[in-house]
């Protein structure tokens, strides 16, 4: 039965990304999924689409980044989420504030930031 729900839940979600592709067709669309663990009995597997920010909403956030961290990481995010993941992004956030950290890194990675950088002095 299990096996039966995994599909059916498998199936929902292509067919929701299939209708995203369509409905954006042209544009850069990414998902960003990740599995959040809000106790150590607890695995909450979230998933939204995304189109690729652009250059003016990463100059907001960085001009806005030094007064409000965290209201300038979700204003970048929101910018960049596609309307059908928008109202699920809203009610995860609310539980799981620590989310925007997480999916706007991965959004600013999009845009160069790199975790790894090297600097030798020559």
């Amino acid at each position: 039965m299990d096996n039966i729900t995994t599909r059916t839940a498998e199936n929902a979600a292509v067919t929701e990304e299939q209708k995203v592709k369509e409905k954006y067709a042209g544009e850069k669309l990414y998902t960003i999924s990740m599995i959040l663990h809000p106790d150590d009995d607890t695995d909450y597997l979230v998933k939204y689409f995304f189109k690729r920010p652009g250059n003016p909403s990463y100059n907001r956030y960085v001009k806005t980044a030094s007064k409000d961290m965290l209201g300038a990481l979700k204003a970048f995010v929101f910018d960049a989420v596609v309307e059908e993941s928008k109202a699920q992004l809203e009610r995860d956030l609310e539980e799981y504030p620590a989310l925007a950290l997480g999916v706007g890194e991965k959004l600013l990675n999009m845009m160069g930031l790199s975790d790894l950088t090297n600097l030798k002095k020559l």
